[in-house]
């Protein structure tokens, strides 16, 4: 026979434990199978490789400019987050990285991601983009839109990626996480 008044106070032992190291839901930890390398052309036609954001660690989601919902509510996450860490945030390098290059140009970026100038819209070739994309095992993929004057929407998944200072993806968040627990992990990170 256990007795339970042993129990409790061993289940507050564990259960204090558990959460001091335990990620908030929505974080996703990763390991060296992710790599944040890239050979691309910034929104202002500059060549941008991960070589260029050494010593800053790397805030990164992928989407593109005419998606309807998903990335306009990920990139207000990712300012909100961005607001959250004051003036930590010039500590980080946001990028936006387009998984629609035959519609997201320099220009286009420029224009859609003018409401926040701290974020830094990314582009290239297809084969560029699909190679940034692998490297961070990131889906993607064209889906046409019969009857639809678009023609064609881009399927994708919706994380914020987190590399350390030397480029290295070390976690990665849901874009439906609360901007103050992002920020707050980022914090613990720097």
């Amino acid at each position: 026979m256990i007795r339970t008044n042993y129990l409790i106070p061993a289940f507050f032992l564990l259960a204090a434990a558990c959460t001091e190291d335990t990620p908030p839901r929505g974080e996703i930890e990763l390991n060296e199978a992710f790599s944040a390398e890239f050979d691309l052309i910034d929104m202002y036609g500059e060549p941008a490789s991960d070589e260029r954001f050494e010593g800053k660690p790397m805030l990164i989601y992928f989407g593109f400019t005419s998606c309807p919902d998903v990335c306009p509510a990920a990139l207000g996450v990712m300012t909100a987050t961005l607001d959250q860490l004051g003036r930590d945030a010039g500590d980080v390098q946001p990028l936006f990285i387009t998984v629609d290059p035959e519609r997201d140009t320099a220009e286009r970026l420029r224009a859609h991601l003018s409401f926040d100038p701290r974020i830094l819209g990314l582009t290239g070739s297809e084969e560029e983009l699909k190679d940034a994309r692998n490297r961070m095992r990131v889906f993607a993929a064209k889906v046409p839109l019969k009857d639809s004057a678009v023609g064609y929407t881009v399927d994708h998944q919706s994380l914020f990626f987190l590399t350390d200072a030397s480029g290295q993806p070390i976690v990665a968040f849901n874009d439906d996480m609360d901007p103050a627990v992002i920020a707050a992990r980022i914090k613990a990170r720097l």
